[in-house]
């Protein structure tokens, strides 16, 4: 047994667990200096039963500390990245299994909530042999539009929609800048994260909840879809999903139609720009959806591109409003489900506030501020000692 590994799985479960080394040591029954050696590998031996009492303190199988946690094993990941940076790729899946694991541990607290929702029935997927287009806005969004009963209006919250659609968990996280979203399963839990980035740009990670969204439907989530400077069919496909279930061209018609422009060709900027606001998307997206209606043509899509959104809001009047979706876009989203869940566990003393901190990317005493002022304290500790006759077993069982 490699001590060194049994050292970094210690310790990187007592961070998931929101515990220092002194209170995991004064759980376990350990002196810190002891568990200090034992992280740090410094230690010729480690008896099994102090793995199996640093086990019991942590509330995990000892397994997980003599071996791969099997969650980070199976997970299924596809992750919609920009551009393959070894090191960013690597930070944005430990962010997205560090969620995963998290919700998996917290399964002992019962079966009440331990598995994400499971929608009844199922929504049909379109023709895999149409074409792209026919498939993405003449199908399978307006299923989803339909489903949802949600017609030719704005969307308000595409993370809830999802939720409300799949029983999938969705989350914002702060993920590098090459990565705008995941999409990882857990087969044996049936369990499904959604993730996209923390950004300044609303509208994008609106738009990549939507298109993460078309992998689900279409069931290719557990593909990664990147090819060097080019989008496979696959991305493309979703893309054009997303577009249309955000800016769904009726949408846009009874738009333009109180305006009194549908009979005009639409070829200025604020047209465009109120739109975009309308639906809350970017301007790009809208402007794609105009030329595909024929209301611009493709040379006034190319002049008439450029502007960012915050440009745009500075220019038509929503400057200050924009400015506070943006922040908002900027904060990490735990799960709910999850987050609820943790909460729980925090209240019962099964984790500490750094697991809640993780979650929600915020500053562990913030965190532990905030819920005690809406009066969530950790019951009192409840110590367990290792049980002495499984030891005894396991001796036997080795001796023989």
């Amino acid at each position: 047994m490699d001590l060194s590994l049994v050292g970094k799985r210690i310790r990187c479960e007592r961070e998931r667990a929101g515990l220092n080394q002194r209170q995991l040591a004064s759980r376990a029954r350990l002196s810190q200096s002891t568990l200090t050696r034992i992280e740090n590998g410094a230690r010729a031996t480690v008896a099994l039963a102090e793995l199996d009492q640093l086990a019991v303190a942590l509330d995990i199988p000892v397994r997980l500390l003599t071996s791969d946690n099997p969650v980070r094993g199976r997970v299924r990941i596809a992750a919609r990245i920009n551009e393959l940076v070894a090191a960013e790729r690597d930070e944005a899946l430990r962010q997205t299994l560090d969620v995963l694991e998290l919700d998996a541990r917290l399964d002992k607290l019962g079966p009440a909530a331990a598995q994400h929702r499971k929608p009844d029935g199922s929504l049909s997927v379109p023709d895999q042999d149409l074409p792209r287009e026919q498939q993405g806005p003449c199908l399978l969004a307006h299923r989803v539009r339909e489903v949802l009963h949600l017609g030719c209006a704005p969307i308000a919250d595409i993370d809830e929609l999802i939720e409300q659609l799949t029983g999938v968990d969705t989350a914002v996280l702060k993920l590098p800048k090459s990565t705008e979203g995941f999409t990882a399963t857990d087969p044996e839990r049936e369990t499904t994260l959604v993730a996209v980035r923390a950004s300044d740009v609303p509208e994008r990670q609106r738009f990549s909840f939507a298109h993460e969204l078309g992998h689900l439907l279409w069931d290719d989530g557990a593909e990664v879809h990147q090819l060097s400077g080019e989008r496979t069919p696959g991305e493309k496909r979703c893309d054009a999903f997303a577009r249309h279930l955000l800016a769904p061209e009726e949408g846009i018609r009874a738009w333009l139609s109180t305006e009194g422009i549908l009979e005009n060709r639409v070829a200025d900027e604020r047209t465009a720009a109120l739109l975009s606001r309308h639906f809350r998307v970017s301007f790009f997206v809208i402007l794609i959806q105009l030329e595909s209606m024929s209301l611009i043509t493709h040379e006034e899509k190319n002049r008439l591109k450029g502007p960012t959104g915050t440009q745009l809001a500075q220019r038509y009047g929503w400057g200050p409003a924009y400015q506070q979706e943006q922040e908002s876009a900027k904060a990490v989203r735990a799960p709910r489900r999850i987050l609820e869940r943790a909460v729980e566990a925090y209240r019962q003393n099964y984790i500490g506030v750094r697991a809640l901190a993780m979650l929600e990317g915020s500053n562990p005493e913030e965190v532990e501020a905030r819920l005690r002022e809406a009066g969530i304290v950790p019951a009192a500790p409840n110590p367990r000692r290792a049980d002495l006759s499984r030891l005894v077993a396991r001796g036997l069982a080795k001796d023989q």
